[in-house]
């Protein structure tokens, strides 16, 4: 019962908001099971434009460090202003 209202809440956040905080939830999920390091996820121009590492200017954006008291404060603050 307590998961389907959760479920529907999540239904309810507008789409793209909805992707975000997922995405957010994953990459710091990844990282806190070591499938991959913060050194893969940080902004670095060197290597951006020269080793062509793309990914790095979106997923800085994505990770919030690891889980604990500041990470669940960061979902609930992304989750109320994303509404």
């Amino acid at each position: 019962m307590a998961y389907q209202s959760l479920r529907l809440e999540y239904l309810q956040i507008p789409p793209v908001s909805r992707a975000y905080t997922t995405a957010c939830v994953l990459t710091t999920a990844a990282v806190q099971l070591e499938l991959i390091t913060p050194f893969q996820l940080y902004f670095n121009p060197e290597l951006i434009f020269k080793h062509f590492q793309i990914w790095r200017l979106i997923t800085n954006f994505l990770f919030f460090g690891p889980v604990g008291f500041n990470f669940l404060f960061n979902m609930i603050f992304l989750f109320l202003v994303c509404l």
